[in-house]
């Protein structure tokens, strides 16, 4: 007599894909940015975030060393995510100003497509600490965009679209009126993020671009 369980086909635990370390990391880090959003930073665990991404608590511990690296490296996953968004399909070889006008514009909307994940950063950026207390991730964080947006800016010097002055002063000037525009823009659910870009970037490139 046959057995019924070898001819009923493969269980479902049987059929299920596997993810990859990267794929579960991703799970991780989406659900500590929603738990960090929902209950504050001060009140996430790693078995609230476990329980979120559906997983064993002991497979958190075997990607992040603690509670602490696992908020390092979310930021650093949810900026590359921001920063990726941004950027998909801008056109570069735009003349600057319209560039500017563009990531100001794409920032804005993300206030409002992903005000999760960047209120998660928020929370971590002011919340982490080192062993003494300091704030761990302070304004050097910012180097690389500064860079980035100094390219950007002498491009735009060497065109004769961008006036001549220092280009570290602006890009620094140019991410925090980006910044500024986030914060307000999450406080601020009933604000056009539309209207609001086109604002901040008619202010800004008023004293940028060359006359």
């Amino acid at each position: 007599m046959s057995n019924p369980a070898a001819s009923s086909g493969p269980s479902p635990r049987a059929g299920r894909q596997r993810l990859s370390a990267d794929q579960r990391r991703g799970q991780v880090f989406a659900a500590t940015a929603d738990a960090i959003a929902t209950n504050g930073y001060a009140n996430v665990t790693l078995t609230e975030v476990a329980r979120r991404a559906g997983i064993a608590k002991g497979l958190v511990w075997h990607y992040f060393s603690d509670r602490d690296d696992l908020m390092q490296q979310t930021l650093t996953h949810l900026g590359n995510r921001i920063r990726d968004a941004v950027v998909d399909d801008l056109d570069v070889s735009a003349p600057a100003p319209a560039v500017v006008r563009e990531v100001i514009r794409r920032t804005a909307l993300l206030t409002r497509t992903h005000r999760a994940e960047l209120d998660a950063m928020a929370q971590i950026v002011q919340s982490l600490r080192t062993a003494d207390g300091r704030q761990r991730i302070t304004v050097r964080a910012y180097d690389a965009t500064y860079g980035e947006h100094q390219r950007l800016l002498i491009r735009g010097q060497t065109e004769g679209t961008i006036r001549s002055a220092d280009p570290r002063v602006m890009a620094v000037i140019y991410q925090g009126a980006i910044d500024a525009m986030i914060g307000y823009l999450q406080d601020h659910p009933d604000v056009d993020p539309e209207a609001e870009a086109q604002a901040v970037a008619d202010v800004l490139l008023s004293g940028f671009t060359a006359r």
